[in-house]
């Protein structure tokens, strides 16, 4: 009888410590489970800040001086992420009308004395990198003072903004951030 005893207590504490360690598991689990969902919702919480800096770009109407400041944005932005994991840098492309002062400045060739018609169809039929723009800018600025007063009064309108992870290859794997915005000079209303 003694050794029933004994072994019902032995029982009961193994079961009792069985008890405590599957509270012990699911308390854990539960605490781990918080922690990474409080992570996911700080990590959303910084793309849509990240994001908004930039959406408030996406307008109809867009002036050649708030493009300056976007660009500005867009090279610190790329500048303070570049040690980041990860990070995918943020890209600016424009697009300009044919026949605007602003064109015929940017592809005019004071070594010819001609307007570069090659120059003038790239940036007329398709979009160029701010880079590139500002390689043609810088080149241009030297023949007409005025160049940055009439890109700083022309219009622009966002087309297209493009977030990371919406390519078919990067599907699901994309941190959501912006990755690039495209613009086109419209005219004058």
């Amino acid at each position: 009888m003694e050794n029933a005893s004994r072994a019902l207590i032995i029982a009961s504490g193994i079961l009792i410590a069985i008890l405590i360690m599957s509270l012990l598991v699911t308390g854990w689990n539960q605490i781990t489970d918080y922690s990474r969902v409080q992570e996911e919702v700080q990590t959303e919480e910084q793309i849509t800040n990240f994001n908004k800096e930039y959406e408030s770009y996406n307008k109809r109407v867009v002036r050649g001086y708030e493009l300056i400041s976007l660009e500005n944005l867009v090279k610190d932005t790329n500048i303070r992420y570049s040690t980041v994991d990860g990070f995918k840098k943020l890209e600016l492309y424009i697009k300009f009308l044919r026949g605007t002062t602003l064109v015929e400045t940017l592809t005019y060739d004071t070594a010819k004395k001609k307007t570069d018609d090659k120059m003038k169809k790239q940036i007329t039929e398709s979009y160029i990198d701010i880079e590139s723009y500002r390689t043609y800018y810088d080149k241009a600025l030297g023949n007409n003072p005025d160049l940055a007063k009439i890109y700083k009064e022309s219009y622009f309108q966002c087309d297209k903004m493009v977030y990371d992870g919406e390519n078919k290859e990067d599907k699901g794997k994309g941190s959501a951030r912006i990755q690039k915005m495209y613009f086109t000079q419209i005219e004058k209303k």
